[in-house]
């Protein structure tokens, strides 16, 4: 967003469910609940491809000068 200028926009609360803008028909709700909610939403429409299981990866900065909000690895 602000590479192109655009406004930031949290659509989870603290909470971990729906805030606006995330879709008032969510609002509210888990975002793992949500979750099902819109592949539900997406296969009655006939618009689902597909669902399927990736990997997560989330990358630890060992140089926090790089990065300051990363915090380095416990040696």
């Amino acid at each position: 967003a602000r590479a192109h200028g655009l406004p930031l926009l949290s659509v989870i609360g603290d909470d971990g469910t729906l805030c606006p803008p995330g879709g008032g028909w969510l609002q509210g709700v888990p975002r793992f609940e949500a979750r099902a909610r819109v592949v539900a939403a997406l296969a009655q429409r006939g618009l689902l491809r597909g669902v399927q299981d990736h990997a997560m990866t989330l990358p630890l900065c060992r140089y926090p000068q790089v990065s300051p909000r990363v915090s380095p690895p416990i040696a």
